[in-house]
C-alpha cells in the first residue's frame, strides 16, 4: 500500500483563507478544517445522529481569540452544497453552531468572480476582480471579530 501527503485545502479555500486573514488582526487566530468536537461540546443529551454528526464533522475555517475561544465560522459552499445531502449537513451544523453560540458565514463565488458573504440576516457581495464592496466583507467578518485596541495597556519590559 502506497500513501501519499495531499493537500490540504483547494485554490478557492486557500484564497478565502488568505482574505479572512486580512479581516482579523493579531488577536486572532485563524484555524482550517477543525472538527466540530475541538471547539464545541454538548452540554446535554443530544440525538445519536446529532452526536455521530458533531463527532466527525468538521468546519472550513474557524476564528478563534488569542484564548482560543471560537469567535465565527465560516463555511466555503459550492454548488456541492445544493444537493439535498449536503443542504442536511449544512442544517445540522448550522444547528450545532447555533446551540454553542458560535456564529456562522457562509462563502460562495457566484457569477465569475462574485463573493457572497451571508447568513440568515445578512448578506455582503464582494466583486473579486474590481474589489468594488471589500470594504463592507472585511466589515463583516470583524463585526465577529472587532478589531482590539490594546493601546492602553502598559507595555511589558
Amino acid at each position: 500500500m502506497y500513501i501519499k501527503p495531499k493537500r490540504l485545502v483547494n485554490l478557492y479555500e486557500e484564497r478565502m483563507l488568505e482574505f479572512l486573514q486580512t479581516c482579523i488582526d493579531e488577536n486572532y487566530k485563524l484555524h482550517t478544517q477543525v472538527s466540530l468536537s475541538q471547539f464545541c461540546e454538548p452540554v446535554a443529551i443530544i440525538d445519536s445522529k446529532l452526536h455521530n454528526f458533531w463527532l466527525t464533522s468538521s468546519v472550513d475555517a474557524l476564528i478563534t481569540n488569542n484564548n482560543y475561544q471560537p469567535c465565527l465560522v465560516v463555511e466555503f459552499q459550492s454548488t456541492y452544497h445544493d444537493n439535498p445531502e449536503a443542504r442536511e449537513r449544512d442544517t445540522k451544523k448550522l444547528h450545532l453552531l447555533t446551540l454553542a453560540g458560535v456564529p456562522l458565514l457562509y462563502s460562495r463565488i457566484k457569477d465569475l468572480g462574485l463573493l457572497h458573504l451571508y447568513n440568515q440576516n445578512e448578506q455582503i457581495i464582494f466583486n473579486l476582480f474590481t474589489g468594488e464592496n471589500r470594504e463592507n466583507a472585511t466589515s463583516l467578518i470583524k463585526n465577529y471579530c472587532p478589531p482590539s485596541n490594546l493601546s492602553h495597556l502598559p507595555e511589558i519590559a
